[in-house]
């Protein structure tokens, strides 16, 4: 059947081009396939640096210093420097020692760590003992310290890596970090030194993983 005169030919080809598109959708799936971008790696993208705070993690009574961020790298390559404990001297540059001294059998290793407070007037000493890593439901892997009792000048410390992919090539890396110095000084100091410390972590390990500085735009 021919068109009628009165309906511009334009008209008529806008109209077969928008039958075609919804034919095509129709016939093609949704691609269910491809992940979302994930929610911490947006998070820390927007605010384009590292983030840090105090709180109190679930199951524990202390109040550690968190941080966290997101590196252009695989979680391989973040890993390998993690699992770095001889070098846990570039952490920080407060931390003027860090050394393996132990593995137990059931693949922990216990690293002796030293640092310096007060332009080092104050140096602080123990060995943490960090289990071997694992990985939870989600697919994030944690690696976790305690202070071996009775082997430091301090009460306490602990150390928690948590860091899981976000994609090929993206990293959301966190870190928890305690030290009760036994010695009296106010919560909002301890607090303040504490993400401070955090925060120095996990820019040593974005920096190094990645090869630059900075928060790179997040492509999931």
């Amino acid at each position: 059947m021919s068109t009628p005169s009165w309906i511009p030919s334009a008209w008529v080809r806008s109209a077969a081009s928008l039958v075609a598109l919804g034919t095509l959708a129709v016939a093609s799936p949704a691609r269910a396939d491809v992940p979302a971008p994930d929610a911490d790696a947006s998070r820390i993208a927007a605010a384009g640096h590292a983030l840090k705070w105090n709180w109190t993690p679930p199951g524990r009574s202390d109040r550690f210093g968190h941080a966290e961020t997101l590196v252009h790298a695989p979680v391989a390559t973040v890993r390998h420097l993690v699992l770095d404990f001889a070098s846990y001297r570039e952490l920080a540059s407060s931390i003027t020692s860090s050394r393996v001294v132990g593995h137990g059998a059931d693949g922990s290793t216990d690293v002796y760590l030293q640092m310096g407070v007060l332009n080092n007037t104050l140096k602080f000493w123990n060995v943490t003992r960090f289990a071997p890593l694992r990985v939870e439901s989600q697919g994030a892997e944690v690696l976790e310290g305690q202070m071996v009792h009775g082997k430091g000048n301090i009460d306490d410390s602990a150390a928690v890596w948590t860091l899981r992919a976000a994609g090929s090539d993206w990293t959301v890396l966190k870190f928890d970090v305690l030290l009760r110095p036994g010695l009296p000084a106010p919560q909002s100091l301890i607090d303040e030194q504490l993400r401070d410390s955090a925060m120095d972590a996990v820019n040593s390990i974005h920096d190094r993983a990645q090869g630059t500085k900075g928060i790179l735009p997040y492509s999931g």
